[in-house]
This record gives C-alpha cells, sequence and structure tokens, in this order.
C-alpha cells in the first residue's frame, strides 16, 4: 500500500500538526482538508496546512488512501456514518481519539467491512488549540498506542514510526483504563484544583501549584468529550484517589508521624522507581 492521498477530518491543533508532520515526512502525498464552516475553510485556506480543503465530504474522500479523524471522541462516532457512503474499499481510517473502546465499538456497527479502521493514540499535545498553533514536531519521540489489529496496522505502524513515533499496542479496554489513571484523573484533578483555590492567591503560588494546573487550561469542549467517553473509568478512579487523600487527612487530622511518612516514602518509591 503507498500514501498518495490523505483527507484529514478535523483540522485543529492536533490535526493541523499531523498535516505538518505528514508534509515533512512524506512530501510526495497530496494533504486534503475538510472544513464545513466558511470561516473554518477560509482560515485553513490562509494557514495553508493543506493542500486543498472542501466542505464537501464525496470529494474529500475519493480515491482517499488515508482518511483522519481528528475531532472530540463524539464527533468521531458521529463521523463514521457520515464518511461510510463515500469511502472505496480497501480505504485506511485512523482516529486520534483520547479514548478507544467506544470509537472501535462504532467503527465495527458503521463503516463497511472493506474499510480498514486503525484506532490511534499519539500521547502527545497541548493545553493549546486552533490551527495557528500547529506545531509539526509534536509527533516527534513521542509515544503513539495503537488498539486495533488487522491487515491494515502494519501499515499504519510504519506510518506512526515514519512520523517519528514509538508504537506500543494495547487492547482498546485496557487503554481506557490505563489513560483514566495517567491522564484523565490527572485533567479531573488540574480542574478541579483550579476551581478550588481562590483567583486572588495564584500570585503566590509556587511552582508546584502552577504545575500541577498547567493542564486546566485545556479545552473544555475536548476533556467534556473524554471525561464522558470514559466514564466508568475515570468515576472509579476520582473514588479511588479520594480514598487515599482521606488517608492522608486522618494522619495529619491524629498527627500520625508514622502513617504521614509512610504514604509520603510509598509515593516517593512507586515514582522514582518508575523513571
Amino acid at each position: 500500500m503507498k500514501l498518495k492521498k490523505i483527507s484529514i477530518i478535523g483540522v485543529g491543533f492536533m490535526g493541523g500538526s499531523l498535516a505538518l508532520a505528514i508534509k515533512k515526512a512524506y512530501p510526495e502525498v497530496f494533504l486534503w482538508g475538510y472544513a464545513y464552516r466558511k470561516e473554518h475553510y477560509k482560515r485553513l485556506k490562509r494557514l495553508n496546512l493543506v493542500d486543498r480543503v472542501t466542505g464537501d465530504l464525496r470529494k474529500l474522500l475519493k480515491d482517499a488512501t488515508m482518511v483522519v479523524l481528528a475531532t472530540p471522541v463524539s464527533t468521531i462516532v458521529g463521523y463514521f456514518k457520515k464518511i461510510a457512503p463515500f469511502l472505496a474499499e480497501g480505504t485506511v481510517v485512523i482516529d486520534l481519539g483520547s479514548t478507544k473502546h467506544e470509537i472501535e465499538r462504532k467503527a465495527k456497527e458503521y463503516l463497511p467491512e472493506n474499510i480498514n479502521f486503525v484506532g490511534c493514540h499519539p500521547l502527545c499535545g497541548s493545553n493549546k488549540e486552533g490551527p495557528e498553533n500547529a506545531s509539526r514536531d509534536i509527533y516527534k519521540n513521542s509515544l503513539c498506542i495503537i488498539t486495533s489489529f488487522n491487515k491494515a496496522t502494519p501499515f499504519v505502524e510504519k506510518f506512526w514510526q515514519r512520523l517519528g513515533c514509538r508504537v506500543y499496542f494495547m487492547k482498546s479496554s485496557l487503554h481506557d483504563k490505563v489513560l483514566s489513571y495517567v491522564s484523565h484523573l490527572p485533567h479531573v484533578i488540574s480542574y478541579a484544583l483550579s476551581y478550588f483555590v481562590p483567583k486572588k492567591y495564584f500570585s503566590f503560588s509556587s511552582g508546584s501549584f502552577s504545575y500541577i494546573t498547567r493542564v486546566s487550561t485545556s479545552p473544555e469542549r475536548v476533556w467534556e468529550d473524554v471525561f464522558f467517553s470514559n466514564k466508568d473509568n475515570i468515576v472509579n478512579h476520582i473514588e479511588g484517589y479520594i480514598g487515599i487523600l482521606k488517608e492522608f487527612k486522618r494522619a495529619i487530622t491524629s498527627k500520625d508521624h508514622k502513617r504521614l511518612l509512610r504514604l509520603i516514602r510509598k509515593a516517593r518509591k512507586k515514582h522514582l522507581s518508575a523513571k
């Protein structure tokens, strides 16, 4: 299989960055971007992130070797129905969604059997948004998790590797559990802490507060989608985290030095050993 035309739906920060990375790694490939709104069409034309911009799905998908869905999770699911009638046999469809189980389930339900869907999650990004902030280097040296296993998987693996990614394979259900721990729960904590602390005290904060709350500036619509699409894992992990907070609270309230030191040492040891 040879890449000739790649069509991107969702040319925002992640999709725009991917377009720039593809231009560098695959200069021979013709890139199309989808813009169904007039203002977005004008913006993409001005930014020149892709070779062609269109609001016509039929034109966008005609003869496409690969289609990239780089929208929020719920929108990805909605696009499966929209793009299905226009996909040629053998087209590779990938997504950049932050959760995978629901996306994979819906891909099997809505995409034709002769279409090769491969779920992907490149673990990179930023709290920035919009195509104006796109950067071709965000994928370089990042980890991309692939959660689909079919005849197109080796092709997609090589695609990400050529963009400079390390590739790791994982089942979609495990992916959602792991990412809830290391990404989704930390975002909940960051948003909650920014919400909890009075704004007038922000200027007195040290580096630790800024570091923990940095991702609370991430786009709310994107993370609303992530939280709802991985609800069961995230709620379970929030409950577990509250339990740990209560342990710290009990140790501090009762001035139990041994218990508090044990909790801190266990956390430090776990973190240091993971490096």
